[in-house]
């Protein structure tokens, strides 16, 4: 089960961001998820809610945003979503493509909540792959 990897790997990363509040709370994570990424979102979602139960980050969610996989074919340029993993294109039947899009894991948003003015949402885009 990596999903138990990833999620200790997310909260790191949340915990790093949110050195710079130390008296915000958060409130939610977002995450980009690549439709080939090979992680099963409901089992994540329950790996991190384990790693942080306990924790001063208990009670956050983590919201995952799909991102569906799509490819450019080499051939014709013909850019198409990719289904089932099947990278031929539809338009001249060539294999060879490259990936645009489909594979990353992102963490894209923290929401955040901090008793002065300083509410509000701190951006980050960190690769976790």
């Amino acid at each position: 089960m990596h999903e138990l990897s990833i999620a200790e790997e997310l909260v790191r990363l949340i915990r790093q961001e949110l050195r710079a509040h130390p008296e915000a709370r958060l409130k939610s994570a977002h995450v980009s998820m690549g439709a080939l990424r090979q992680v099963e979102p409901t089992t994540l979602q329950f790996c991190f809610e384990a790693t942080i139960r306990d924790t001063p980050l208990a009670g956050a969610q983590l919201c995952i945003e799909p991102v569906e996989a799509a490819a450019r074919c080499r051939q014709c340029g013909l850019e198409f979503t990719v289904e089932d993993k099947w990278f031929e294109c539809p338009r001249c039947a060539a294999v060879d493509a490259e990936l645009l899009r489909g594979d990353e894991l992102l963490l894209a948003s923290l929401d955040i909540e901090a008793p002065t003015a300083e509410a509000g949402i701190s951006a980050t885009k960190t690769d976790t792959r």
